[in-house]
């Protein structure tokens, strides 16, 4: 499956050739967006905190191959709505 890059604020945001967004990669540009001096890097763990805490997100995510990086969570646009809620009370959480 061949992803198609969008660029959000220089921000690569990956998606799958059906529609589906990178989690990890969303997750990247939001935190960035709200929280000074957020890296990329911070986005998997934030994923692992939001899964763990809410492990229903794994229901609306499918897992693809990264090209031998290992396999990475996508999501539809609804699964997105549902991972983008839960990730948004984490984050201003952790902004208190």
């Amino acid at each position: 499956m061949k992803a198609i890059a969008v660029y959000l604020d220089d921000t690569p945001v990956r998606f799958t050739d059906d529609g589906r967004v990178f989690v990890i990669d969303a997750i990247a540009v939001v935190a960035e967006g709200l929280i000074d001096n957020a890296e990329a890097t911070a986005a998997g763990p934030l994923w692992d905190d939001l899964v763990r805490r809410n492990p229903e997100l794994m229901t609306y995510c499918r897992e693809i191959d990264d090209m031998g990086e290992g396999s990475i969570p996508v999501a539809d646009s609804g699964g997105w709505d549902k991972i983008h809620e839960k990730l948004f009370e984490l984050l201003l959480e952790q902004l208190e």
